[in-house]
């Protein structure tokens, strides 16, 4: 104890946590947060508004014995806690050709979060529940597209965090103050030029965000030239590809995000480190690379990585209204429970289902594995970059990269429809 309090600032309460008086379990989770500070640097904690947890993967004995260890103990979250995607789908695992025993485990490992008080709505979209953090607040959010989305459009606070500090900060109600929470840290330096372009849809911003994360580094990126606000789901897949392709955890966009009304306020007043001009060569060519197989013959099509969104379904269903995919060509949407009852109180689902399509809920494209599928597929299609990127070795298959349209356009056909962006 004396360790961290000649290192970090404590309040009396941390005092308190630190030398057990709130129970074990809590006096775990300080020396969790109290030890991660340290390597980060930081000289105290800040309290926070809401934990969004990333660790509910299911990866073998170790990371489900501390979750259930916490639990037994009475640990319990203080903040509103939301929990990512799990490993398997728990209403439908067992017509996805899941080993029984890997369930049970991801199972339990979910319902050790449950107890510990965390909300038993699993996503990877957590910005799109009712109560959402506010501009400034101090948060700790995992996974990647949320730890974007959460620092630029909502201009909430939080790093980049690993396992265990996220559930370990939920029940002190505490994290490191370093990095993105501290205002000096939070100014953009890099400037990106985009060019003038109509017809912009989520394609689009799909590819910006995977250009601009390999160019990024660790600096911040501020957005210019945007003219058509763009939707929740067109921010989605931007914060998830920069996300994909680099380690960006904030970006600015001029006239759209909260600390960027203008060029001057999210530079901090400072001239840009560096800018970079992007053409539509540039975008045409991040397009085409992130289709990784150019077989003809179409097995697959998987939509929902990050997770499907109401506006999502919504686009979906006015896509497939009067169409019906080939009988050769499975559609699989993954989405959470609670946007999956959205669209389905819209008759979005209903839509989509006669379709052809399939939609799971809880589990992500990115826990996904090859049993899941006919051993005859070979070819996969996805209008998610993040999927694009990481898809080839996570179920072992091809994967085409397209908008939503050519998606649809294909799995009716069977085959691989990629048409030229509309916003070019």
């Amino acid at each position: 104890m004396n360790d961290f309090m000649n290192q970090i600032e404590l309040s009396e309460r941390d005092k308190a946590m630190l030398a057990g008086e709130e129970g074990r379990a809590v006096q775990i989770a300080m020396r969790i947060v109290l030890r991660i500070a340290q390597m980060q640097g930081a000289k105290k904690l800040v309290d926070i508004t809401s934990v969004h947890v990333g660790g509910s993967i299911y990866t073998g004995q170790a990371s489900l014995k501390v979750i259930e260890a916490l639990a037994e103990m009475g640990a319990r979250v203080r903040v509103p806690t939301s929990i990512n995607a799990i490993s398997i789908d728990r209403k439908r695992w067992q017509e996805q050709n899941i080993d029984p025993e890997f369930a049970g485990y991801a199972d339990r490992l979910a319902q050790g979060f449950e107890q510990m008080g965390c909300k038993p709505i699993f996503s990877c979209t957590p910005y799109v529940f009712p109560e959402t953090p506010k501009v400034g607040d101090d948060i700790v959010w995992a996974e990647s597209n949320a730890i974007v989305y959460s620092n630029s459009v909502l201009g909430a606070r939080t790093n980049r965090q690993g396992d265990f500090l996220d559930i370990c900060a939920a029940i002190v109600g505490r994290a490191p103050y370093c990095g993105l929470h501290m205002e000096e840290n939070r100014k953009g330096n890099f400037v990106i030029n985009i060019p003038r372009l109509a017809n912009v849809d989520s394609s689009f911003y799909t590819v910006l965000g995977y250009l601009i994360g390999k160019h990024a580094g660790t600096d911040i990126p501020v957005i210019c030239g945007v003219e058509e606000k763009p939707t929740l789901e067109d921010l989605k897949y931007l914060s998830s590809t920069l996300a994909t392709s680099g380690a960006v955890g904030l970006f600015h966009m001029v006239g759209v995000t909260p600390e960027a009304p203008t060029l001057e306020v999210a530079l901090g007043g400072k001239a840009p480190t560096r800018t970079l001009d992007i053409t539509q060569e540039e975008l045409l060519s991040v397009f085409e690379k992130l289709s990784t197989t150019q077989e003809e013959k179409l097995d697959l099509v998987l939509l929902g990585s990050p997770h499907f969104t109401l506006g999502d379904f919504r686009e979906l269903a006015e896509l497939v209204e009067g169409r019906q995919s080939s009988k050769d060509c499975d559609f699989l949407i993954t989405t959470s429970q609670y946007a999956y009852e959205q669209a389905q109180g819209a008759g979005y689902l209903e839509r989509i289902e006669q379709f052809g399509a399939r939609v799971s809920t809880d589990i992500c494209l990115c826990m996904l594995n090859a049993d899941m599928f006919p051993a005859s597929a070979k070819t996969a299609m996805t209008n998610s970059g993040k999927f694009a990127h990481y898809g080839p070795g996570l179920i072992g298959k091809g994967v085409s990269y397209g908008s939503l349209l050519d998606c649809v356009n294909s799995a009716v056909e069977g085959r691989r429809i990629i048409g030229r962006p509309r916003w070019l």
